[in-house]
């Protein structure tokens, strides 16, 4: 429960709070304007705002209102289709399929479009069960569902517009203050009054740590990526962006070396004076990082002035760490030029937010020839095929949806479209996060649809109960980011409050018991569909992963060794590249194993062994940020030959190299030649030597024995 908290706090801090009002007023007003029109389809006006704020998916003006336009017209069309074809249950089913099968499929464009997808198939089966007698009334639905959809493109584009660039900007601070929360852990982690602590302890902090930062990291290039192919004419604040966060990510790694640095050599490191400096250093860092993620204004002086400030203070601490704590810990010297990286590094980022200092250049990317329709429709069709896992996935939304709509029809389920709605969107790629999506969304209603009740005991009028609307929503809006459960407990709330509006006749104690027993329902119908229609095989895929996630740690050992050997001194670039893609890989396996240990059928042996190797790879990644610090040798010496075929042996143990050298007697032990040219290569060396054992020992016992 700790720790759930300790994560909602830091996830509250970066809630966007002014778009969460902005949504939550775009859907409200609807609501607010049937009560005082006595026009109850205003209510599926409030609905379809609700859906396109939802589905907005920030950045540059014109990409958001083309996703919430098309998810205006497409939502039209499936609202027609699904009402007009409501009283034909054989024409119903078969376009329930379609329609949610093409909703599903949109997962392949990314995230957006995923959701997109989702909230797509979502209104269809809502609109299945809309009161259409006559066409005429599905006309009409239709129309009030477009209407919602244009009003929140007008809210967004022409009365609260935000800045294009406001996304991107958050992004970037977000990985600063990810940086300053990383600082802090390990601040508290080794303080010098805890140094027994084992490495489960230390995996227990840096590695959340380093997963949440990682994607942190990756989002906000995105981010940068799609405002800067928008707006070329504000290449200047692009490239201040762009180098902004390639400095975080540059502080990253360091902070990633410190934390290898600190685990490998504790408990016998550091004593209680040592550990207090070091912690207060790194305290010291955490409010540097802090400070450049509060900086709003390049022209205050005064943020100028607390970010300098913050810097002599951590500089400070440097010193002193320098001074009296290395006279008692005198193997602390291998953290002093890490630290002296993050001053350096923070240093330059504050003479490039305020010191009127140009950032350097980021590179052009070349712009892609084909449209980003036709890219679209490419990728589409390289998915239409059931080898395709995004189109199994699709396939299996298209047959939950069609059963629950068939279910709901053949037994007239008051208010059934909750059961299907729910199914809509708890169904995931895999088994074991449809679980957790289930329990989640299962608790979320429940607790909701009492909340609604409750409320509705206090709210005496129709329009109470619109105005009650809005703060519900705001709430929906800010938990998306938070926690599913609590996003749903809102999202009850909301709908129970909306649907009331639109049936008044119903009590909304009795709306909320059937929204909880429906989406309940919807659960176990979705547990029964992800498990029996083309589960997915999570053992096979978590073998890929890790297969993958070797290769990659390979290639990127490999590089850098050959870098410090002299044989390619301007490859910087490619290093961090290549560093970017094994760390990304391990993620993906990571990711892959949870899901498989979240699976409650799942009986797996090899657990173990593919957490230990994930562990070893990120150690290699670790001592490779600490070795990238060191400066090459001159690329001719007897002790740069020695080192590039050292690379070899260390990329083949982890996975296996075709042009690999001959092992020799000994292949483990850092060469003699590399140890006295520069000492200060030997101890990562070491530490990458290490994990590749070990790497080799557990690669060889899942090829054995592969997982599954």
């Amino acid at each position: 429960m700790t720790t759930l908290l300790s994560r909602w706090r830091v996830s509250l801090r970066n809630v966007l709070w002014l778009d969460a009002l902005q949504a939550a007023a775009i859907s409200a007003a609807p609501v607010i304007l049937a009560v005082l029109a006595h026009e109850p389809r205003l209510g599926w006006t409030a609905i379809a705002a609700f859906w396109a704020c939802f589905g907005d998916p920030g950045g540059p003006l014109r990409q958001r209102a083309g996703s919430m336009l098309a998810l205006g017209l497409i939502g039209a069309l499936f609202c027609f289709l699904a009402s007009a074809s409501a009283g034909h249950l054989w024409l119903l089913l078969p376009l329930t399929f379609v329609c949610c099968t093409f909703g599903g499929l949109l997962r392949v464009l990314g995230p957006a479009a995923a959701i997109v997808g989702t909230l797509l198939s979502a209104g269809f089966v809502v609109a299945a069960e809309l009161p259409t007698p006559t066409l005429a009334d599905s006309l009409w639905f239709t129309m009030f569902f477009l209407a919602g959809a244009v009003w929140a493109i007008l809210m967004t584009a022409l009365v609260w517009r935000r800045r294009p660039w406001k996304d991107a900007t958050h992004a970037v601070a977000h990985c600063y203050r990810g940086l300053a929360d990383f600082a802090d852990a390990l601040a508290r982690m080794y303080s010098g009054l805890t140094p027994t602590a084992g490495p489960e302890a230390w995996t227990a902090v840096t590695k959340p740590q380093r997963s949440a930062q990682r994607a942190a990291l990756e989002a906000a290039r995105v981010r940068i990526r799609e405002v800067q192919d928008t707006r070329p004419s504000r290449r200047a604040r692009a490239n201040q962006l762009t180098y902004l966060l390639d400095s975080a990510e540059d502080s990253f790694i360091a902070l990633v070396a410190s934390a290898d640095l600190l685990e490998s050599h504790a408990p016998q490191w550091l004593g209680r004076s040592a550990g207090a400096h070091l912690s207060h250093a790194l305290h010291r860092y955490a409010s540097v990082c802090n400070a450049i993620a509060s900086t709003s204004d390049v022209n205050d002086p005064k943020q100028a002035e607390c970010l300098r400030e913050r810097l002599a203070h951590f500089g400070a601490g440097l010193h002193d760490l320098r001074g009296g704590a290395m006279a008692y810990a005198p193997d602390l010297a291998t953290m002093v030029p890490v630290l002296d990286r993050l001053l350096h590094t923070a240093q330059a980022v504050m003479q490039a937010l305020f010191d009127q200092v140009d950032a350097p250049a980021a590179p052009d990317r070349q712009r892609l020839a084909a449209s980003r329709v036709r890219q679209a429709w490419r990728t589409l069709r390289q998915n239409l095929g059931v080898e395709s896992d995004a189109f199994r996935h699709a396939l299996r939304v298209g047959v939950g949806a069609t059963i629950a709509v068939a279910l709901s029809r053949t037994f007239a389920v008051n208010h059934g479209y909750w059961m299907s709605l729910t199914l809509v969107f708890i169904l995931q790629p895999y088994f074991a996060t449809t679980w957790q999506r289930t329990l989640e969304r299962v608790t979320g209603s429940v607790a909701g649809a009492i909340g609604a009740s409750l409320l509705g005991l206090f709210l005496s009028t129709p329009l109470s109960v619109a105005l009650a609307v809005l703060p519900i929503a705001l709430g929906t809006f800010a938990a998306r980011t938070i926690h599913y459960a609590l996003f749903t407990f809102f999202l009850t709330s909301q709908f129970v409050l909306v649907s009331h509006i639109q049936q008044p006749e119903i009590y909304e104690p009795t709306l909320a018991a059937l929204r909880a027993f429906n989406s309940v329902l919807g659960g176990i119908l979705a547990l029964l569909v992800g498990f029996l229609v083309w589960p997915e095989k999570e053992p096979r895929q978590l073998a890929g992963a890790l297969t993958r996630a070797l290769d990659r740690h390979a290639a990127y050992a490999l590089a850098l060794i050959r870098q410090k050997g002299g044989a390619a001194p301007d490859s910087d670039g490619a290093i961090v590249a290549l560093r970017r893609q094994a760390c990304l890989s391990a993620d993906n396996a990571e990711a892959s194993l949870q899901r498989l240990q979240q699976n409650p059928v799942h009986r797996e042996r090899n657990v173990d062994t593919a957490v230990n190797l994930l562990n070893a790879m990120r150690r290699i990644t670790a001592a490779g940020t600490v070795l990238e610090i060191q400066p090459a040798l001159p690329p001719e010496a007897p002790a740069a030959v020695a080192l590039r075929d050292y690379g070899r042996i260390l990329a083949h143990a982890l996975h296996p190299q075709d042009d690999a050298p001959d092992l020799p007697a000994r292949p483990w032990a850092v060469p003699a030649a590399v140890t006295a040219a520069d000492p200060a290569l030997a101890d990562p060396l070491e530490r990458i030597a290490q994990q590749a054992r070990q790497v080799r020992q557990l690669r060889d016992r899942i090829e054995k024995d592969p997982p599954g």
